[in-house]
């Protein structure tokens, strides 16, 4: 039949070969060429025909996916997939951050080349829990007053954030996510408040007078 396998028997083999060789998922990655600086999935997207759903968040052969979005894949909404609505409307200039997890933080602003190193493996922490809360969305993100909110989430389950999707998360309070009890969402505030320790200026450290920025 032209078969390596009995059907079945290649999970075993894979598993037993894991077991000798001592080879771990980040191992055989590492082997392969891939890593924070490389992503396999989009690897897989680019040269293994792996698909993006344009109706959620999934990603991986288009025969293994049944989009459950209500959204029609023709027509997202406003900011999610369609790369010349990803740009929301953001201020150009620093602004004090006076909520969220940048909070007394000043930003930079929404066209800041900044926000373009933010680093791959901390955008790659954000894109698994924003995969979760949108597939599907619920709770303060399912609101319709927070919409753009969640377009932001699903551009960085995407990992295509610009500078105006990372002010709107790092200036959302923790609850706008998520109930306090949602581990997905304090998962991705966590990440966030990496970014903005790391991205953002205490703001008695800056003279300018920023704009202020609410949740």
């Amino acid at each position: 039949m032209g078969r390596w396998f009995v059907q079945g028997h290649d999970v075993t083999a894979a598993a037993a070969l894991r077991a000798v060789e001592e080879l771990r998922l980040p191992h055989q990655l590492v082997a392969a060429g891939f890593g924070p600086e490389r992503s396999v999935v989009e690897a897989a997207v680019r040269e293994a025909g792996w698909v993006r759903c344009p109706g959620c968040a999934y990603v991986g052969s288009s025969a293994n996916h049944t989009c459950t979005d209500t959204q029609s894949p023709s027509s997202p909404e406003p900011g999610l997939d369609q790369e010349h609505e990803l740009a929301l409307p953001g201020p150009a200039t620093a602004l004090l951050a006076e909520s969220g997890a940048a909070q007394g933080r000043l930003l930079p602003g929404a066209t800041d080349p900044m926000w373009e190193t933010v680093p791959l493996y901390l955008r790659q922490q954000l894109r698994v829990p924003a995969q979760e809360l949108v597939s599907p969305a619920r709770g303060p993100l399912a609101a319709r007053e927070n919409r753009r909110l969640l377009s932001a989430v699903r551009a960085a389950a995407g990992m295509r954030l610009t500078g105006a999707h990372w002010l709107l998360l790092l200036t959302t309070g923790r609850r706008t996510f998520g109930s306090p009890r949602s581990q997905r969402a304090q998962a991705l505030y966590a990440v966030l408040e990496q970014v903005a320790v790391q991205h953002a200026a205490p703001a008695e450290d800056e003279g300018a007078d920023p704009v202020v920025q609410h949740s």
